[in-house]
């Protein structure tokens, strides 16, 4: 056998072997796998902190109202402003003869009260290169502590007091304005009193956009049956090489507009059989890419994540804490699933207490009568 012959059959040999070695290794997945996120906005009922007797379901306003604070703004559109969502509202109560419903909100507004007119001033100088002073101006501005509080109680038509809270719109009571700044100490002096009327108007204006919308934000918190708005995030593939790219993406498509579908009025039968279908192909998913490899366990993690999030848009605790059971066992961001379960047992706890199964469902509050 000539020279040649021979490194010809060692190349052969190790060709061979190579190729066994690779037949004896493990098949791993040649695909990577990225993931993207994919913004959604989920509408839903908030439930009460604080549920009541499931037929009281009426109420009234009560305010009182002093003179500096009409003379910027109506009754009316102070009411306006202050509702129990999920309840019904009694018109045509008033301070002396509030009608009659299962909860009566007051609102009790003090003047606006003016403290402590000061002049403040501060000196510019200017300087020329070897700073050396060449001119000075002095600016000076008004400056008035003033004050604007108001407290609020709910009571029960049964005469039980079941909330109270005072520092409306903020812990601090004494506030302060500030003028413009003027050249002179006179100017400064009279633009408080020359300008008041107009000053008081907005300074109860501004008070009052921090005082109705934190009374409104507070009852409905505690007792109302608001719609909201919850800002989710899901998981979409983004590797146009990997086998379920297409699929995966025509999913995330469905989902969307199923979930664009959903109000906090309800869900319909299509849309609730839709996110059940995508649900069914994410466990598909996950056990068709079942290996220990990195890349899969990367997309079993977008699979978990988002059925945990659509099992929570059905309403279905149970299973989206099962689903993020499965994602914590996957291993690949262990994080996400122990704080997704943590707010999952605090919605749980939140519907055992209100003795609900859903957050999707219709309120018509014209049903609701008043106590007999």
């Amino acid at each position: 056998m000539n020279l040649y012959m021979k490194n010809l059959l060692f190349v052969s040999l190790l060709i061979a072997l190579g190729g066994c070695r690779m037949l004896a290794q493990p098949t791993k997945n040649r695909y990577r796998i990225d993931l993207d996120k994919v913004s959604i906005v989920h509408q839903y009922r908030n439930l009460p902190e604080i549920p009541l007797d499931s037929s009281w379901r009426t109420y009234t306003l009560r305010m009182e109202i002093p003179s500096t604070i009409y003379s910027a703004v109506s009754q009316a559109s102070i009411e306006e402003r202050v509702n129990l969502e999920g309840w019904r509202k009694i018109i045509g109560s008033s301070y002396n003869t509030p009608q009659k419903a299962h909860l009566q909100v007051s609102i009790i507004f003090d003047d606006l009260m003016f403290d402590n007119q000061r002049i403040e001033q501060r000196k510019e100088d200017t300087r020329n290169k070897e700073g050396i002073i060449t001119s000075s101006r002095t600016f000076f501005w008004s400056l008035v502590h003033y004050s604007l509080s108001a407290v609020y109680s709910i009571v029960d038509f049964q005469g039980n007091r079941l909330y109270y809270r005072n520092n409306l719109g903020g812990s601090s009571s004494i506030l302060e304005w500030k003028s413009p700044v003027f050249s002179t100490y006179s100017e400064a002096n009279q633009y408080f009193n020359n300008n008041r009327i107009a000053i008081s108007n907005k300074l109860v204006k501004e008070r009052l956009n921090q005082i109705l919308p934190d009374v409104n934000k507070e009852i409905n918190q505690k007792y109302g049956f608001p719609e909201a708005n919850e800002q989710l995030i899901l998981w979409t593939s983004d590797s146009k090489k990997h086998p379920e790219n297409n699929r995966f993406i025509e999913n995330m498509s469905t989902i969307k507009k199923a979930i664009a579908k959903i109000s906090a009025q309800g869900i319909d039968p299509i849309t609730h059989s839709e996110l059940k279908t995508a649900i069914s192909y994410f466990t598909d998913l996950q056990e068709k890419y079942a290996s220990d490899e990195k890349g899969n366990r990367k997309l079993r993690y977008a699979c978990c994540y988002n059925t945990a999030v659509l099992f929570m848009i059905l309403d279905l605790p149970s299973e989206a804490i099962a689903a993020c059971n499965s994602l914590i066992e996957n291993d690949f961001d262990i994080v996400d699933g122990e704080k997704m379960i943590e707010k999952i047992r605090a919605f749980q706890e939140l519907m055992a207490k209100n003795r609900v199964f859903s957050r999707h469902y219709r309120i018509d509050t014209n049903k609701f009568n008043i106590p007999q």
